[in-house]
């Protein structure tokens, strides 16, 4: 099979309530309350007091860093979210065909993955090109076949499995 020369683009991964997102949603509140903790601690120093003035500085920018943090945490989740339901309004099942699968390795401990190339078709598609990054080593092989859905507008799609 050749591959189409438009490509999609995969939908973004959607957020899990794992023990990690615990975690993470745990150091991410207390780097929120960081910053006012800090300002409240700087209210007890004495008018003039250098150790004061840094502290505020301190207070100030955790508090700032905090917020921006968390708000674009929440945000990309939210986007995540409205970008699925949007593939469920508007998606259609396709089929996707493995037509190359290559082993790499990702991150900072070399975990491995799959590069897989896949080539799209189904009922209202254009045929296009697509590639995923699956950490199911081994599970898409080439040849074979697997769901997805596609918002047929924008190539937008998920694997459906």
């Amino acid at each position: 099979m050749t591959t189409p020369e438009r490509q999609g683009e995969e939908a973004p991964e959607l957020p899990a309530f794992t023990m990690i997102g615990c975690l993470m949603g745990f150091f991410m509140t207390a780097l929120v309350l960081i910053g006012p903790a800090l300002l409240w601690i700087s209210t007890r120093f004495a008018p003039g007091d250098d150790d004061g003035l840094v502290v505020v500085a301190m207070g100030v920018v955790f508090t700032i860093g905090g917020v921006g943090t968390v708000g674009s945490h929440l945000w990309q989740n939210a986007r995540a979210r409205e970008t699925h339901r949007a593939l469920d309004r508007t998606g259609v099942r396709a089929k996707a065909e493995v037509v190359s699968s290559t082993r790499i390795w990702v991150g900072e401990v070399s975990t491995p993955a799959d590069d897989v190339d896949l080539v799209v078709t189904g009922p209202g598609v254009t045929p296009f090109s697509a590639r995923v990054l699956s950490e199911d080593v081994g599970r898409y092989e080439t040849g074979t076949v697997v769901p997805v859905d596609v918002d047929p507008r924008t190539l937008l799609f998920r694997l459906a499995d």
